[in-house]
């Protein structure tokens, strides 16, 4: 926040802030009611079968809330998630550069790998600047080695050249809708 240039991108900033502290507590809220809920329904299930009592509907109303909760949060972090990002870049300078590696990190759990791309852009000073974009392993048909000198467009709030986490994808400059057909 102490990057931003604005009095409204840092109320935007804090009011993002507060809205992944909220959600963080919606988070903790509906773990502790779901790790609750797990003896309790094995105690209640255990006292059914001994009392011959056929009502598992109460499960439902057990659990049910619990696990909405935990939907509720996992709304709201991703859609606050990208506003934030939004809101700590919005005075940020736009910059072009080139991808110069992409590298391969380990497969999350659904066995698509996820990468970062190391970039690099001359600055108008003839300084090189660095950053990495962390790449999300959502495409399972990702970047390869023939992304390497590709063009990007990236927002940055520093020009410290070795500030390699100070970065926002911004796009693809020769993405235009003819070569998405």
């Amino acid at each position: 926040m102490s990057r931003a240039k604005t009095p409204e991108t840092r109320t935007r900033i804090r009011r993002w802030s507060q809205v992944e502290t909220v959600s963080g507590l919606i988070l903790l809220i509906g773990t502790v009611a779901f790790v609750a809920a797990i003896p309790v329904g094995i105690g209640l299930a255990l006292w059914f079968w001994i009392a011959g009592v056929d009502r598992f509907d109460v499960f439902a109303w057990l659990y049910g809330p619990a696990v909405g909760v935990l939907l509720l949060w996992a709304g709201l972090d991703a859609y606050t998630k990208s506003r934030l990002a939004e809101a700590r870049f919005a005075d940020a300078q736009r910059t072009m550069g080139v991808v110069e590696e992409v590298v391969e990190l380990p497969a999350d759990g659904d066995g698509n790998p996820a990468y970062d791309l190391a970039v690099r852009a001359e600055l108008p000073e003839g300084r090189a600047l660095r950053r990495t974009v962390n790449w999300g392993s959502g495409d399972s048909s990702g970047p390869d080695d023939r992304w390497v000198g590709r063009a990007i467009r990236f927002r940055h709030n520093s020009s410290d050249p070795d500030d390699e986490h100070d970065v926002l994808f911004d796009g693809w400059p020769d993405d235009t809708k003819e070569s998405r057909r």
